[in-house]
């Protein structure tokens, strides 16, 4: 159920801000917002929800395990359980089918036979990550242990982030859970104005600039240089619109409830280099795989070789947590070469111009989604082929150069929704916004789902 489906808006997001606000005691309302999140999540997964109560379960106990237990091997192994769960189920649902098709490829036959009707449920990249965070913090002593089941259930399965993040830390939303008033209505209209503004980037930005780039782009080989690097600029600014139009969606709902999110997308087209890039972009995944990834396999503690080496092991790594594909593969490839480089001219980059600094990196930015959107290394190769011919005539709609234009309008504004105060909003703010918001409902039946929701 995405939340730009009528359902969402017209029925379960009602019924949810209205009971969830019929409760007086917390306990209560957690448990509520369980079922509410659960019920949320088996209409996208049906009864893969079992799983997550299983992952749920596993780190709810390792974490008090780990607590109780001093001797250092013990924690270890304790901690290497919820590792092994979580990454094995995480592997055998979104990397099974890969490895096997990868396999028969390799050896030039069908050596394996996939099991058949393996689908891969619903945000199960991000809420794994999450529990499995939660049980390094607890190994390492930064945090306490939760408790309560209701409190740490809550914190696994909360819907606003349940199918595409962000991957919230346990040190941020775990206290909030445990002190949470749900009658507390001082943050219910900021939220509300953030979730608009989230649905108008969605559905009246980026669904736009899908519905005239993806016939280019999904048949490279019929088009021209000139269409398609203009519809892979309407992609790039279709996912940028699409991600940061879910993430207010998501801060949005979270505040509604009386909680804060951390923030997960922060300008990235104004970034001026790759590093600040990744500080921007998809913030919580990002400074995850640097905290438990990263670092742990040394950071820049052990010279420049093996800090390149830790750096493409991560970004090589992320690729493949967006997808089981090469394309992902070669996107992540990619993004760690290029810090790579990045770090070796370091200081003659921060010399130059900041414009030509960020322009140089939109430039790299768009050609980088190039793998990212197209799914097959056929269709890179085709997308390859075409975009570098002689330029002719376009024939891409007018409507799309008018979505691209206002799109690269509005992502290099100064201010990003999380820099406004929505809840200050004047009345003709508020009036414009209210009035997009409607045109958006009615366009919901030409949207499409979000981008992130696939991994």
């Amino acid at each position: 159920m995405p939340f730009n489906s009528l359902r969402f808006l017209f029925v379960f997001l009602p019924l949810v801000l209205v009971l969830w606000r019929l409760f007086r005691r917390r306990q209560h309302a957690l448990i509520f917002m369980i079922c509410a999140s659960y019920t949320f999540y088996a209409l996208a997964a049906g009864y893969y929800a079992l799983l997550m109560v299983v992952s749920t379960s596993v780190d709810f106990a390792v974490g008090l395990l780990l607590d109780a237990e001093h001797r250092p091997g013990r924690r270890k192994a304790i901690l290497c359980l919820s590792l092994v769960f979580n990454l094995g189920l995480l592997s055998f649902f979104k990397y099974y089918g890969f490895a096997v098709d990868s396999i028969n490829a390799l050896v030039g036959h069908p050596f394996l036979h996939a099991v058949a009707g393996i689908a891969l449920p619903a945000g199960i990249s991000f809420y794994t990550f999450q529990s499995m965070g939660y049980s390094i913090d607890v190994y390492r002593r930064d945090i306490k242990p939760a408790r309560s089941f209701i409190e740490f259930a809550s914190f696994v399965s909360l819907f606003p982030q349940l199918i595409a993040g962000p991957i919230v830390r346990p040190k941020l939303l775990l206290p909030q859970l445990a002190a949470t008033d749900p009658v507390d209505n001082s943050r219910l209209t900021a939220g509300a104005m953030l979730f608009a503004a989230g649905l108008c980037k969605k559905v009246l930005i980026a669904d736009r600039l899908a519905w005239y780039a993806d016939p280019i782009l999904n048949a490279p080989s019929r088009h021209g240089s000139v269409d398609l690097w203009l519809a892979m600029v309407g992609f790039s600014l279709q996912i940028y619109f699409d991600f940061s139009g879910y993430t207010d969606m998501a801060r949005g709902l979270a505040r509604m409830l009386g909680l804060e999110f951390s923030i997960n997308f922060d300008s990235p087209y104004h970034a001026r280099n790759p590093s600040d890039f990744w500080k921007r972009w998809h913030v919580s995944l990002s400074s995850w795989l640097r905290d438990y990834l990263y670092i742990p396999l040394g950071g820049n503690r052990l010279g420049p070789t093996r800090t390149g080496f830790n750096l493409f092991v991560t970004m090589f790594l992320g690729g493949l947590w967006h997808g089981a594909g090469v394309n992902f593969i070669v996107w992540g490839s990619f993004h760690g070469l290029l810090l790579l480089a990045y770090h070796r001219i370091e200081k003659p980059w921060a010399a130059l111009p900041r414009l030509l600094q960020r322009s140089v990196m939109i430039l790299v930015l768009v050609c980088s989604w190039i793998p990212f959107r197209m799914h097959t290394m056929q269709e890179l190769q085709a997308f390859a082929t075409h975009a570098t011919l002689a330029p002719h005539l376009p024939t891409a709609p007018l409507q799309l150069w008018a979505f691209a234009l206002l799109g690269g309008g509005l992502c290099v504004l100064p201010r990003n929704s999380n820099e406004i105060r929505w809840g200050e909003l004047g009345w003709p703010a508020t009036l414009a916004l209210a009035l997009l918001v409607v045109v958006a409902v009615l366009h919901l039946n030409l949207s499409s789902k979000f981008i992130y929701f696939a991994f």
